[in-house]
Order: C-alpha cells, then sequence, then structure tokens
C-alpha cells in the first residue's frame, strides 16, 4: 500500500510558522494528529524559512510531536546542523529528508545517516542542477546510493529515492519524465523505494487540486510506494483506494469494498 508523509507541518505556510516561532505547541500537535487521523506513516517537519533558529526549533518541537503522535517524523532540511539537532532528539527510526547527489552535502550528511541511522530520501539532483533526462536522474540516484551502502549501514528498505517532480507550469513534459524515471528507477535498483513530492506538479497552476489527484493516480499505477502529500484534502484518499484497486495491489480490493460499503455516497 502507498505510505504516506504528511507535509502539512512546514514553515512556508504562514500559520505553521507562526506557531512555530511563538511555541504554539497546541496547534502543531492538533495539526499532526489531524494528519495521523488521515492515514499518514509520517510527518514530515520543515522549518527552513526560520533560518539560523532551524535547529532549536526542530530539537524543542520534536519531542513535544512525539509526546502526543505515535507517527515518526520526516525531519525536512537541507541544513546539517538542523538535521543533527532533529535526529538527536527523535525517539526511533526518523526519516530524514533529503541526501542530495552533490559531494559536499554528501560528505556532511552521511556521517549523520551513520551516527543516528535514520531512513532517508534520496533527491536526485547535484551540483549540475535538476536532471533533464530518466538516464540522468538515475545516474545521480546510483551516485549517492554507493556512498550510502559503502560507508553507512542502511539496507534497501531504508532508502527512498526521490526522483524530482517538476512544476508543470514551468516544464510541460514534467509529468512524463517523473514516471520513465519512476519505472527505469524500479527497474535499476530493485527493492529500493520511491517517493514523489505530490504537490510540486501543480504549482503555479490553476485547479491545483484535480492535477494533483489525477497525477497521484498515475503514480500509483506506475508503482510509487510513498507520497509526500496534504492527506486532508478531499478525495485525496479516494483517490489512492480507487487507484491502487485499478493495479491490483495487494489487498486493495478489500479495502475498496469495505470503503465502498462504508456510506460513501454514489456518483
Amino acid at each position: 500500500m502507498l505510505l504516506i508523509i504528511g507535509e502539512l507541518l512546514n514553515s512556508s505556510r504562514r500559520p505553521v510558522e507562526e506557531a512555530l516561532l511563538k511555541g504554539d505547541h497546541g496547534f502543531l500537535v492538533e495539526l499532526a494528529l489531524e494528519q495521523q487521523r488521515a492515514g499518514c506513516s509520517y510527518l514530515d517537519l520543515n522549518a527552513s524559512t526560520l533560518l539560523d533558529r532551524e535547529p532549536e526549533v526542530l530539537a524543542r518541537v520534536i519531542p513535544v510531536l512525539q509526546d502526543r503522535v505515535s507517527l515518526p517524523i520526516s525531519i525536512d532540511s537541507s541544513n546539517p546542523t538542523a538535521m543533527e539537532a532533529g535526529l538527536r532528539v527523535h525517539r526511533g527510526q526518523a526519516l530524514l529528508n533529503s541526501i542530495p547527489g552533490k559531494q559536499k552535502e554528501m560528505e556532511e550528511i552521511i556521517p549523520l545517516v551513520g551516527e543516528y541511522r535514520p531512513r532517508v530520501i534520496v533527491s536526485c539532483f547535484d551540483e549540475a542542477g535538476f536532471p533533464e533526462t530518466p538516464d540522468r536522474t538515475i545516474s545521480i540516484a546510483g551516485k549517492v546510493l554507493n556512498r550510502l551502502f559503502s560507508q553507512t549501514s542502511l539496507g534497501k528498505d531504508d532508502i527512498f529515492l526521490d526522483l524530482l517532480v517538476r512544476p508543470l507550469a514551468v516544464k510541460p513534459e514534467a509529468g512524463r519524465l517523473f514516471l520513465e524515471s519512476l519505472l527505469l528507477a524500479r527497474k535499476e535498483f530493485p527493492g529500493i523505494k520511491t517517493v514523489a513530492g505530490l504537490s510540486n506538479i501543480s504549482y503555479g497552476l490553476p485547479r491545483r487540486r484535480v492535477v494533483n489527484l489525477t497525477f497521484l493516480s498515475n503514480l500509483i499505477g506506475h508503482g510509487l510506494d510513498a507520497v509526500i502529500a496534504d492527506p486532508l484534502h478531499p478525495d485525496f484518499q479516494a483517490t489512492i483506494i480507487v487507484s491502487e484497486f485499478l493495479n491490483n495491489r495487494p489487498g486493495a480490493r478489500e479495502k475498496f469494498l469495505a470503503w465502498a460499503r462504508s456510506g460513501q455516497k454514489e456518483d
């Protein structure tokens, strides 16, 4: 079944930023609980807009969330100092979002992975920027995977490849590029999971919810393992349930029938 990483605890959203700055833990916990009730497996926590306060805020908020919510945290940062601050206080195995293919960042982040042993998301871009072809995407992924396997004790089940969803408004071929990269990654790296940041596809477009959900159905059809998304959007769960049933994923038929019989109105 598709693993859902709830994206709503992100400081790019003004109410979340204000709550992080003011220490409004009640607001943050309730938002976390809503995402847990919606079926998430991880809560993505991003405090990057707070700049030099990011490490302190992550170290303060993660224990508060874990006291009230049973889900592990996806520590979403590009700052190694902030990553370590979050990993140090996290109870259990965190998810680290993310390690790019840039040499400097790999040298700073991979030792943290070796020490704290979180699951990790690999972001498939490097010093040359975002890859323009599936082959280039897979090349970057392979470089980071080789470093992780040679320098840490992580197994395949601990790693997710983020093949980088780009906005259709900027790159009209973005959807096709991601789907082709997804198929190639599943072929080249069997056993390694894949993840997508769903809302990136519709950035700058009207009717974003429709675009997101249609793309989500395509992603499930192409074998995606995990999605970073807003689990509270209307029809989000229905799209997953029906798409998994259409693609004959294990357990999907029973899940679909239970959902269909649970009082849903007929279209």
